[in-house]
């Protein structure tokens, strides 16, 4: 037949994506075929950061994650998956997905994004952990040493990161390259950097032409 070229095809969630008022620690995504997780240690990043690491698993047509870190309360889950998630038989990529809950009433919908680059060379940084703390009255260079980030994403091959389920406020970013996965700054091998501006979530109505 003819040679597969499709990705895999995303079907439901239980919970279902965007739920409210979560209390389970397990999600278990469907798919329309058999399906594998590719390097998800590396590509899969879940925030709130998990202190005790998530066990992820494909069985058959499905992907379980499963949390061991008590669920925080009126907090918003995502679970980026880049495009670790590929087809059993020829490893088409799905695509960058996220999966995301709530625990609370409401769902946080915010994204912060941006690009890390070498200090030295200005050349792209891959793979990197770049997180968000909540600015406070005095931008501090000290916090990434004592408290875990609340918001993490990871960088692709260009540099490249979004954040996202940000809840409305003010954050500082830090970029780390966290070596034994605590995510707080705490080995000197571990490299560090951050940006002293103070960023600030908003929206905006957006009317566009339906063509």
């Amino acid at each position: 037949g003819p040679y597969d070229e499709t990705p895999p095809v995303f079907l439901g969630s239980k919970p279902e994506p965007f739920a409210l008022g979560v209390t389970e620690r397990r999600v278990v995504l469907e798919f329309d075929e058999f399906i594998k997780i590719e390097k998800a240690a590396e590509k899969v990043v879940i925030s709130p950061p998990q202190i005790q690491h998530p066990e992820i698993k494909t069985n058959g047509k499905k992907v379980v994650v499963q949390l061991h870190d008590t669920l925080k309360a009126a907090t918003t889950y995502s679970i980026d998956f880049s495009d670790a998630i590929e087809d059993n038989n020829e490893g088409n990529p799905m695509g960058n997905y996220t999966y995301s809950f709530s625990t609370g009433e409401t769902i946080d919908t915010m994204e912060i994004s941006g690009t890390v680059l070498n200090a030295e060379d200005l050349e792209p940084v891959k793979g990197i952990m770049v997180g968000l703390y909540p600015a406070d009255s005095s931008f501090s260079d000290t916090l990434f040493t004592t408290t875990p980030m609340t918001r993490v994403s990871r960088t692709n091959g260009s540099g490249r990161f979004v954040i996202k389920g940000v809840k409305p406020g003010k954050y500082h970013a830090y970029a780390l390259k966290d070596a034994d996965g605590n995510y707080i700054f705490n080995q000197k091998s571990e490299a560090v950097g951050w940006d002293t501006t103070t960023l600030v979530t908003s929206s905006k109505p957006d009317i566009r032409m339906d063509t």
